[in-house]
């Protein structure tokens, strides 16, 4: 039983609510034992009583007893170990008493069931069995059941009568033991279970964290090669002009790299902008805004690849929009929205038959969005195989790994419209 709290909170709560309730029964009982010492002290001066010597040992009881209650209502107020030793030694003290009294008055012959001498055990047991832990309330309970015991022997030896021990604080103990045990047993289970959840929940966080890794890495994978293979065939016969050879070493390093899967939006901008000097950006990509003509970015980024790998292909790609919703983008999200445009455009170049392309980009209600439309082939959706890596990795799952939306809408000789979003900010 939790309560409705958290499991490590439930465990402390229940402890702490056995230990009160503890302080709880023992107050009940010696509340009930301080009202019949109260009974006989009140009866002792009446007619019907037995004068002066009856009511001294009722008043004696009395005090024993509020020794023992006030010790009581230290312990529960603020416990401690040594608050509850003084408990235990005043109830102690108080049993011994009580014995004396009640066998040297005459008044019982053996006080092993008399009702103010087993309450006052009872109280003894309770109070040492009130304590957090199971084990350790266990272990007082049964060293104050032995101090009643001793105390009950010790007195009955100086009445000189003979001692038998107490069937109700046998009892009291049999209860504090059950509950306790209960109480460790239900504990282990607990334990256990947080232990299987503990296990579960890391093995989950590990599972996420490989599959993201993996869909980094296969998309990198995917793109490099794809691209480089798709500059090489529109390159046509000859040899390899330098910068496309620069930019495939900058790719090779980044592949064989330790962080190869990693996020390089930064380390392909140093890169590519240093190899050799060989503009391996393609800078000279243009964005068209408002009749006019701007420069896309000043730095080599994924999208200005793109938009001259697609030239290179022969594909005209018209660009619409302001370039400044990109830089609303953290440096990984806007890494990951560049590249997946890029996949696209390289899909048009490789697969569309197309020789033009639009693209509009946007920002409003916190996200970034990215248009990428072609008039060519198309493409059934629910046709495309589940091994091609194009559209389910370098595409959507790029933007569903930065918590965006990719839509993809495509028939056969209508051509093909990916809209991509990716709300703002971000790592």
């Amino acid at each position: 039983m939790t309560l409705g709290l958290p499991e490590h909170l439930a465990r402390e709560s229940l402890s702490r609510a056995l230990g009160g309730a503890g302080h709880w029964a023992a107050a009940v009982c010696l509340g009930a034992a301080l009202l019949l010492a109260a009974v006989s002290a009140v009866a002792a001066t009446t007619p019907i009583g037995a004068g002066p010597e009856r009511q001294r040992a009722a008043l004696t009881a009395l005090a024993l007893l509020s020794a023992q209650a006030l010790l009581l209502f230290l312990v529960s107020r603020s416990a401690s170990v040594t608050l509850t030793v003084l408990a235990l030694v005043a109830g102690t003290g108080a049993v011994y008493g009580l014995t004396v009294l009640l066998l040297m008055s005459g008044e019982v012959e053996d006080v092993a069931d008399n009702a103010l001498v087993a309450l006052s055990r009872a109280a003894l047991v309770l109070i040492g069995g009130a304590g957090v832990g199971s084990g350790i309330a266990i272990t007082w309970a049964v060293l104050g059941w032995g101090l009643g015991e001793a105390a009950a022997f010790l007195g009955s030896a100086t009445a000189g009568a003979a001692w038998s021990p107490s069937v109700p604080a046998a009892a009291v103990l049999g209860i504090v033991v059950v509950a306790r045990v209960l109480d460790a047993v239900s504990r282990r289970v607990i334990d256990r279970r947080e232990t299987a959840l503990h296990r579960a929940s890391q093995q989950t966080r590990e599972l996420t964290i490989r599959h993201d890794y993996e869909v980094r890495a296969i998309a990198r994978l995917h793109d490099t090669a794809l691209n480089h293979l798709v500059a090489i065939a529109t390159a046509g016969s000859g040899p390899v002009e330098e910068r496309l050879r620069a930019a495939i070493r900058h790719d090779l390093s980044l592949i064989v790299g330790r962080d190869w899967a990693g996020d390089h939006a930064e380390t392909t901008a140093a890169g590519t902008s240093g190899a050799a000097g060989a503009d391996v950006g393609r800078s000279d990509a243009t964005w068209t805004e408002g009749g006019g003509t701007t420069v896309l970015l000043d730095a080599p980024t994924p999208l200005a690849d793109a938009l001259a790998i697609a030239g290179e292909a022969g594909v005209a790609v018209r660009v619409a929009g302001s370039p400044d919703a990109l830089r609303a983008l953290g440096p990984r999200r806007r890494e990951a929205l560049e590249a997946a445009v890029a996949q696209c455009l390289v899909n048009i170049a490789r697969h569309a038959g197309v020789d033009e392309a639009e693209l509009a980009v946007g920002a409003g209600d916190g996200a970034v969005t990215v248009v990428v439309i072609d008039s060519g082939t198309g493409f059934d959706l629910d046709a495309v195989p589940d091994d091609r890596i194009g559209l389910r990795t370098s595409i959507r799952g790029r933007i569903e790994q930065e918590g965006g939306t990719a839509r993809i809408w495509s028939r056969p000789g209508v051509g093909t419209t990916v809209l991509l979003s990716v709300p703002e900010g971000g790592a």
